[in-house]
């Protein structure tokens, strides 16, 4: 097996790379700035330790300001326009109104990343406590499950029950 041959990327366009890979989290994209192919990246990343620790670092970078970004939208929320009437609304300066939304599912999505194991945990101990196994409870009717919810939640909390 020969060694990839890396020797026409130069120092520069490595940067290049990894500064895109760092603002874009796409190897791909990345590839796109210096003019290679995402594949010949990838052997480059093969043959050069440095340069492999580096993207790792790159990608690290990208993928907390994604993280920032998602934390940002879940509880600051995006600026969506205001539709009244099926028309979006302007100011009189002919400027789009638009009002904050921020996302319930992001911020669980966000909980579930940070606190997935403990969430996990909570709900391996409702499931136990029931004598049931999952697969018990996967494999009941909708019916049978919402019955069985329903007569949980009567005796929940309910010691003398």
């Amino acid at each position: 097996m020969t060694k990839p041959r890396t020797s026409k990327v130069t120092a520069k366009a490595k940067a290049i790379f990894l500064q895109a890979l760092e603002e874009t989290c796409s190897p791909g994209e990345a590839a796109k700035a210096i003019g290679i192919s995402r594949n010949y990246a990838y052997d480059i990343r093969k043959a050069d330790a440095e340069f492999a620790a580096n993207w790792d670092k790159a990608i690290e970078i990208a993928l907390d300001s994604l993280l920032d970004e998602a934390y940002a939208r879940a509880t600051k929320g995006s600026n969506e326009p205001i539709v009244f009437n099926g028309q979006i609304m302007k100011d009189e300066n002919g400027g789009i109104l638009t009002i904050p939304k921020k996302s319930d599912r992001l911020l669980e999505v966000l909980l579930k990343f940070r606190y997935g194991d403990q969430m996990s945990d909570r709900l391996k101990v409702k499931v136990e406590s029931t004598g049931l196994s999952v697969e018990g409870l996967q494999n009941m009717s909708p019916t049978e499950r919402a019955s069985l919810t329903s007569l949980l939640s009567k005796y929940q909390g309910d010691e003398n029950a």
